[in-house]
């Protein structure tokens, strides 16, 4: 599997990196570039990800997993046509992660947060809160 994301530096720059996971779970980092000096085109990207699968072999991927970014969706979509054994794969983290920020805007959520902060507030200070009572 071919895993992929892109992020920004604190300086600006636009850093990404190719990962490879293996059926043992085992992960390579194949490839991190800076590519700030590139428009971040489906085309570009497609090109990023098929170098990589040709490089290594198109019958050792089984999937393209990444975040659902218009430019990268689109890169997974090509790369699926021209591999129809290759998958194209929303990152699961990625919507965990989208569907969390929604949730914890609610006045609700800064409810309850504010309540397991005062809990786990006590319990970090209160030595006796921790111990076993038997």
């Amino acid at each position: 599997m071919l895993v992929l994301d892109g992020w920004s530096s604190p300086n600006h720059r636009s850093i990404w990196n190719f990962t490879i996971l293996t059926p043992t779970r085992k992960e390579y980092i194949i490839q991190l570039s800076d590519l700030s000096a590139d428009s971040h085109t489906s085309d570009f990207i497609t090109e990023k990800i098929e170098a990589i699968i040709n490089c290594i072999g198109p019958s050792k991927f089984a999937a393209v997993v990444s975040d659902n970014g218009t430019n990268v969706r689109k890169a997974r979509e090509i790369i699926q046509t021209k591999y129809p054994c290759i998958k194209n794969i929303r990152c699961i983290s990625h919507c965990i992660n989208l569907i969390s920020c929604d949730i914890v805007q609610h006045s609700f959520a800064n409810k309850i947060l504010k309540k397991v902060n005062i809990l786990a507030s006590f319990f970090r200070n209160n030595a006796m809160a921790g111990r076993n009572s038997s």
